[in-house]
């Protein structure tokens, strides 16, 4: 569920997002038994100031579009809290929605009281990974679990707000690659 927390918090300002150049995020993250390389950085900022930092992370060599909608590949996305300022109280009803859709109570519930709990210098994960599904981890501690990617396909469609998800991946990974 932290997977899916992290998703929401970097969608919701996707369209204001800059390269994360004096933020650092992981240069690579471990998903199962797989190393994954940052594939795009980013931080959300409103003026000067840095809302969080985001990253995604997907097999070496992987098309980011084909392996993020590929229920076969591991993925992950990595996002660290710098100010709370703008961040909603609850989870953003768009995200609320896709969510409920896809998952049980007891998984939203949890998500919204990690959601609550929010503070700089937290970072949520969302990976998946083959077998075991999509795991949302605050902090390193596992908010909530689910073996269905169809929770990452549904969270990438709201994401995309109605364009083509690879032709929004693509434009968004093209306009923030993670400094070498």
């Amino acid at each position: 569920m932290k997977w899916l927390l992290a998703f929401a918090v970097l969608a919701v300002g996707v369209l204001t997002l800059i390269p994360a150049t004096a933020i650092q995020v992981p240069s690579s993250l471990r998903v199962g038994n797989q190393s994954l390389p940052a594939a795009s950085c980013a931080t959300r900022d409103t003026l000067w100031i840095h809302h969080y930092a985001a990253a995604l992370y997907v097999p070496p060599r992987a098309a980011p579009d084909a392996a993020l909608q590929d229920p076969k590949q591991p993925k992950a996305l990595h996002v660290q809290i710098l100010n709370k300022s703008f961040l909603p109280k609850d989870l953003p009803k768009k995200w609320d929605r896709t969510l409920e859709e896809q998952l049980d109570a007891a998984s939203m519930s949890s998500i919204k009281s990690a959601w609550r709990q929010i503070s700089v210098g937290d970072r949520v994960t969302i990976a998946y990974a083959p077998g075991p599904g999509v795991t949302l981890e605050l902090n390193e501690r596992v908010i909530a679990r689910t073996q269905k990617h169809d929770v990452v396909d549904a969270l990438l469609r709201t994401w995309a707000e109605g364009e083509p998800v690879p032709q929004r991946v693509n434009r968004v990974v093209a306009k923030h690659p993670c400094p070498i």
